[in-house]
């Protein structure tokens, strides 16, 4: 059994932000609160990542780290690995949904996440929290295509308005003709009736790499939101002392890029009449309407996908006592939620910090 007294030593001293106290040894309780590593030399956040997990290793063995890997793997010689899943090969397997029992939160964190995933409107989080209140645990389709097929066959049956229903209907079908055409990644985001081998090696205290640095960036975003709900969805809250398992989220500032919303607001103010007009008339904006106003064909995905990381993985990471180590180059680009919850802050440019 691993003792609370246990301390992580970091190599050089670093800010714990709870207290404003700088800090070397850190007590082992103190990763149930997040950890934040930047700088822009990418030898000295490796050297110092890798420290870490040596630490966790040699000192905290039954605690399960896994690694995601997003821009690089020619560094992986330096970590301590059990075991190591690539994208594309057989042995990841991803689901799109896994839970332990099914309640009420857990159905619209669900439908928070898949409708940002998949660049939905707003409103889809309704038409997909109605759709699995109909479905008992153990029911989802194994595949993401089925699941689409199902939404889509829902929505037709259950129409909105015409416009809303055939804007989002158009958007299923194209996350149906999406996955279908990149048989990888619909391979690799599937239902089964096991508990996928990468989380049942974490959950038993390995130390394991996940390497999506192959991976296209709107891949990335997907993948890593799936895995994060299936670590959190797999962990119960437990109260317990020290982290129950350690997430490291390494080279993160593409896939959480900090949205624009500033920029967002500037476009849609220059014609902000023409807009309030239509939203009046229909009571809301398409799809293809919202995307137009503010500029981005990406606008849903963005802005539902930073809240659905601070409302639905980040705090409930931190209810779950998973210790959520996050990488990047510069805090300024990613979304201000992980510099929010990350209690403790090192940055590796300087010699203190």
């Amino acid at each position: 059994m691993i003792k609370v007294s246990v301390e992580i030593n970091l190599g050089y001293r670093a800010t714990n932000l709870t207290t404003n106290k700088r800090i070397e040894n850190v007590p082992l309780d103190y990763f149930k609160d997040n950890l934040l590593i930047t700088g822009k030399n990418n030898i000295r956040r490796l050297m110092f990542l890798s420290h870490l997990l040596d630490q966790f290793h040699e000192k905290a063995p039954d605690i399960g780290v896994l690694l995601i890997k997003l821009k690089s793997n020619a560094d992986l010689f330096v970590y301590d690995l059990d075991e190591q899943y690539k994208y594309g090969e057989d042995s990841l397997e991803i689901p799109y949904f896994y839970e332990t029992e099914f309640n009420e939160r857990n159905r619209e964190h669900f439908a928070d996440y898949i409708s940002a995933l998949f660049g939905f409107h707003f409103e889809m989080k309704i038409v997909i929290g109605n759709l699995v209140r109909r479905m008992k645990l153990g029911e989802f389709p194994s595949s993401i295509v089925d699941f689409l097929d199902n939404l889509r066959d829902y929505l037709i049956k259950h129409p909105y308005s015409g416009e809303f229903t055939e804007s989002n209907a158009r958007s299923i079908e194209n996350m149906i003709s999406f996955f279908q055409n990149d048989p990888i990644i619909e391979k690799t985001l599937w239902i089964s009736l096991d508990l996928p081998e990468w989380l049942r090696q974490w959950e038993n205290g390995k130390m394991i790499c996940i390497d999506l640095s192959e991976c296209e960036l709107h891949h990335q975003k997907i993948l890593v939101t799936l895995i994060l709900q299936a670590v959190k969805n797999l962990t119960p809250v437990t109260n317990s002392d020290i982290p129950v398992g350690v997430v490291v989220l390494e080279d993160v500032d593409d896939v959480f890029e900090k949205v624009p919303h500033e920029e967002y607001i500037q476009r849609y103010r220059m014609n902000s009449d023409y807009w309030s007009d239509i939203s009046t008339k229909n009571y809301f904006l398409t799809k293809e309407q919202l995307e137009e106003a503010y500029g981005d064909k990406n606008y849903l995905m963005n802005v539902q996908l930073e809240r659905a990381y601070e409302d639905s993985i980040l705090d409930e990471f931190h209810y779950r006592d998973i210790s959520l180590i996050t990488v990047c180059m510069d805090t300024s680009k990613i979304y201000d939620a992980f510099i929010f919850h990350s209690y403790i802050q090192v940055y590796t440019d300087r010699q203190e910090v």
